[in-house]
């Protein structure tokens, strides 16, 4: 399994890299569509790209510093780097939606003209590269960081879906109105994503329990191992995105201390089976009036 994550951390690493190169050149297309244009939403769009470019490259750095091994200082190694990361993305998309509505509004009260085969080529162009930009970063697994990353190129590929039908509303009906209120749709939908990300973060951020796990389905899972006899102290958290650490109390009900140690492996082993948990400390009691020591594993 360790193989298997580090395997994983070496493509994603390429993946970023690949990310900021294609971002690069969806912004300089963007950009000159825009001016040439003079389509707000276009122009909007090429500016989330340099953003997708910098959060493309803070992830990069984050992914670096958290394959950092533990030490004496972070005993919990880097993997945290990460979630500040995405923190920093997400909080950086907020802006961005915020700014983009507030021109959107001024465009609304003042429609201006817009060159809307122009619009239409540059959009396409960025929905294509953001599109498949995004799938070089989809693995499937819950890295806070690798998906505050996607989650910008996904924004980014829908918000030039969005210039591109307002392009084509645009060169059929004259109506400039279009390109702000599309504007304003996409800052609307940007911002609601954002949130649920810096929302998720500061779950982690707090020690939260992971979203995607119910405490007392744990309790149950650990209360129905042969030998445990009780569970209190129970507390579930999440370094990053991926990594759940959990400690317990147990109490036994066996005297037996070789049979504690038996009993222990075994709960490990349900929780890593169906919960994903990686590290798990657990504290050992017995029944009162039962076993001469505890354990702690």
């Amino acid at each position: 399994m360790a193989h298997d994550h580090s395997h994983k951390d070496q493509r994603l690493g390429g993946r970023l890299i690949g990310g900021i190169a294609i971002n690069v050149v969806i912004f300089v297309v963007q950009i000159v569509g825009g001016v040439v244009s003079g389509s707000l939403a276009l122009i909007t769009d090429a500016l989330h790209n340099v953003t997708d470019v910098a959060s493309l490259a803070l992830s990069l750095v984050a992914f670096r510093v958290a394959r950092r091994p533990a030490d004496e200082r972070y005993t919990f190694a880097y993997r945290r780097a990460e979630v500040l990361a995405a923190v920093v993305n997400a909080t950086l998309l907020l802006v961005i939606a915020l700014y983009v509505g507030y021109e959107a509004v001024l465009r609304i009260a003042h429609p201006e003209p817009v060159g809307g085969w122009i619009m239409m080529a540059a959009a396409a162009f960025g929905a294509i590269a953001n599109g498949a930009a995004a799938l070089l970063l989809h693995t499937g697994d819950s890295n806070l960081n690798r998906r505050s990353a996607m989650l910008h190129l996904v924004t980014d590929s829908v918000a030039s879906v969005g210039v591109l039908v307002a392009g084509l509303a645009i060169q059929l009906t004259s109506l400039y109105i279009i390109d702000p209120i599309v504007s304003l749709l996409i800052a609307v939908w940007m911002f609601r994503e954002s949130w649920r990300l810096v929302a998720r973060a500061a779950r982690i951020l707090m020690q939260g329990v992971p979203e995607d796990m119910e405490l007392e389905a744990v309790r149950d899972a650990v209360l129905a191992v042969d030998g445990v006899a009780d569970l209190h102290d129970l507390r579930v958290w999440a370094i990053s995105g991926d990594d759940v650490v959990l400690s317990a109390h147990l109490v036994l009900d066996r005297a037996d201390i070789r049979d504690g140690t038996e009993v222990v492996s075994a709960v490990k082993a349900v929780l890593h089976d169906r919960f994903g948990v990686e590290n798990a400390t657990i504290e050992t009691e017995c029944v009162a009036g039962g076993c001469a020591g505890c354990a702690v594993s």
